[in-house]
């Protein structure tokens, strides 16, 4: 054969292979996105206004990009050869770890220490949940807390080789006294799950397995000094999941690889009052007429398998993925418990949502000196709550551990120390519907002493 011949051959072969992806479209049926994946919607021609789309072109390659022919399969293939081969993750955010273990990314930098947050963010997310849970006493609800921790921080020993962590303590340990000065009820998971020799968290997937969720019900409802009957570790069988880990799926879309779970040698009493349409549903609301008590649980992932466990021992139990946190749901569930759970690597969401509830009123004696500095308040249409306005704010500065009150003529009220701003420290507040916000001001601690500053309103 002429060599002429045989290129032309391989740049056809080349060029047919380069087409069957986009090809590939019009014939084999597009997959379900993996895991946490965001596709681009298909592009439009014309704008809702019905003038044509500059932007169509990119909005076509994006389109193309998420959805060709056997995209999902290609990757796959490329990741295992990139583990394979050159023991390395193709996705960002999917860490190799030891046989076959594999960690969120972003939980290596709360391993190492290397993503801190500030004083003044810590101490926020404490006092924040202080000023919940006055909220909830005066409503005759008590509060606990928790904190999932990471699969890093229960089982380093199968991270790769990434580092020493920073001599400087981890945002938790810093921030667990805070909460005890605050006066916090808090419930630590990292001693009772790194004291089994079981794994008590998925190979696979960055969650706890049902051993792990037994395990955190023991310890949450003994914190609660409430009686109940455990699910023993010891009794119980292993069994494969049914599906593949969150961390797998991202990293082999079509990999069908399932991590071993376990089975109690006891069924769940409860009912739900709904049939949820998953365990990660937003509202799952259960009964169980043979317990007392009644929960109200704000939670997040992990609580996808604790739910069950903690529904088992509540005559009657709302689990909400709310965040923020709408406490008007206490008075929906008339419940007397309320647990929080929060996943260890996402601590920083303490001083970004600002719980929904109305700010506690507050009193003040004398007039304050003017402080250095100024703030901002401004009208804020998300997350509403009846019969009160919220306001979202910001100021200069203040001491790292100084709460916020906001003035409005005689009336003070004290503002949850969270919220978003790229220009100072923020705060969020809930006022009854009315209030004046003309001649406001906003008070905080300087160098120990209680200040006022001028606000500006938006």
């Amino acid at each position: 054969m002429e060599l002429k011949t045989k290129a032309r051959l391989a740049m056809g072969a080349f060029l047919t292979a380069c087409l069957v992806p986009s090809a590939g479209m019009l014939f084999v049926p597009e997959g379900p996105a993996a895991a946490n994946q965001q596709l681009a919607p298909p592009p439009s021609l014309t704008r809702e206004d019905g003038s044509f789309n500059p932007e169509v072109l990119q909005e076509a390659t994006d389109y193309i990009a998420g959805h060709f022919a056997f995209r999902q399969h290609l990757i796959t293939a490329d990741a295992a050869l990139n583990a394979a081969v050159f023991r390395v993750s193709a996705e960002d955010d999917v860490v190799l770890g030891k046989d076959g273990w594999l960690f969120y990314a972003e939980t290596v930098d709360n391993h190492l220490h290397t993503n801190q947050l500030s004083d003044r963010q810590l101490w926020a997310g404490a006092h924040t949940l202080a000023l919940v849970q006055e909220y909830l006493q005066s409503r005759g609800a008590r509060l606990l807390f928790t904190v999932a921790p990471n699969k890093a921080t229960i089982y380093p020993e199968y991270l790769p080789n990434v580092g020493t962590p920073l001599e400087d303590k981890g945002n938790l340990d810093r921030f667990i006294p805070l909460l005890a000065t605050e006066g916090v009820p808090y419930a630590d998971l990292r001693t009772p799950l790194q004291g089994e020799r079981v794994s008590l968290y998925f190979r696979r997937d960055s969650h706890w397995n049902t051993l792990g969720a037994a395990l955190a019900q023991k310890t949450l409802l003994t914190s609660l000094d409430k009686e109940f009957e455990p699910f023993w570790l010891s009794r119980s069988q292993s069994v494969l999941s049914g599906r593949p880990g969150d961390l797998y799926e991202m990293l082999y879309p079509t990999g069908h690889a399932q991590d071993w779970d376990a089975r109690f040698d006891r069924e769940f009493t409860f009912t739900h009052v709904r049939q949820p349409r998953g365990p990660d549903d937003q509202r799952i609301e259960t009964e169980n007429p043979a317990k007392t008590g009644s929960l109200l649980m704000f939670r997040d992932s992990f609580g996808n398998s604790l739910y069950p466990f903690l529904a088992e021992e509540y005559g009657s139990a709302l689990f909400s993925r709310s965040m923020p946190w709408q406490l008007a749901l206490l008075d929906q569930s008339g419940a007397d418990t309320v647990v929080i759970e929060l996943v260890e690597r996402n601590l920083g969401y303490l001083t970004k949502h600002a719980p929904v509830f109305p700010a506690p009123a507050r009193q003040l004696n004398g007039v304050p000196p003017q402080g250095q500095g100024e703030g901002q308040l401004a009208v804020s249409e998300s997350h509403p709550l009846e019969k009160h306005l919220r306001l979202e704010g910001w100021l200069t500065w203040a001491d790292p551990d100084s709460p916020i009150y906001v003035q409005f003529g005689g009336s003070l009220y004290e503002a949850s120390p969270a919220g978003i701003s790229g220009k100072g420290i923020p705060f969020t507040i809930y006022v009854p519907q009315g209030t004046p916000l003309e001649n406001a001001s906003v008070l905080c601690m300087q160098q120990g002493a209680l200040c006022a500053l001028p606000l500006t309103i938006q």
